[in-house]
């Protein structure tokens, strides 16, 4: 292909994939700390997502939102940061709120992927003490808080003990 060819495919992606326009107006103007916040604001959005009086959260869509910034490169320190603060924001949810079964497993495969992805940029320092805060700050009054905290207590040693 020409170039002329390649930027008109380039202009046809970016007009046509909103993904492709928002990777491309990243890789232009690189603005890490507004994209943190907007997907921050989007992670606290689907954790009080609820139909019916219950929760709804979906761990997938809070999957989907860290990959969106891990695709775009920043650093493991943004990937670090966004994972720390879904695994809080699920302990938060999971303190006022029941939460399915299979909802609790993906945070805490979330909780256990954030701990080896800390240690592999060798951040752990910084995020385990945040991870082990929302841990035990959740509430034990309520039988279905005390199983998701005993579960995120779990899978926090087992990720430490792994390393």
């Amino acid at each position: 292909m020409t170039a002329e060819q390649i930027a008109e495919l380039v202009l046809e992606l970016y007009a046509a994939r909103p993904e492709a326009k928002e990777y491309l107006d990243f890789f232009i103007k690189p603005d890490i700390g507004s994209k943190l916040a907007k997907t921050k604001t989007l992670v606290s959005k689907e954790m009080r997502r609820t139909s019916r009086g219950r929760n709804r959260t979906r761990s997938t869509r809070i999957r989907r939102y860290i990959a969106d910034i891990a695709s775009l490169n920043p650093g493991a320190e943004a990937v670090c940061e966004i994972m720390t603060y879904a695994t809080e924001e699920a302990c938060a949810a999971g303190s006022g709120q029941w939460l399915k079964e299979t909802t609790q497993r993906g945070f805490a495969r979330l909780l256990y992927d954030t701990v080896v992805k800390a240690d592999n940029a060798g951040m752990l320092g910084v995020y385990l003490p945040r991870l082990q805060k929302a841990i035990a700050g959740m509430s034990t009054s309520a039988l279905h808080a005390r199983d998701f905290r005993h579960l995120m207590e779990t899978t926090l040693d087992d990720a430490v003990e792994s390393l």
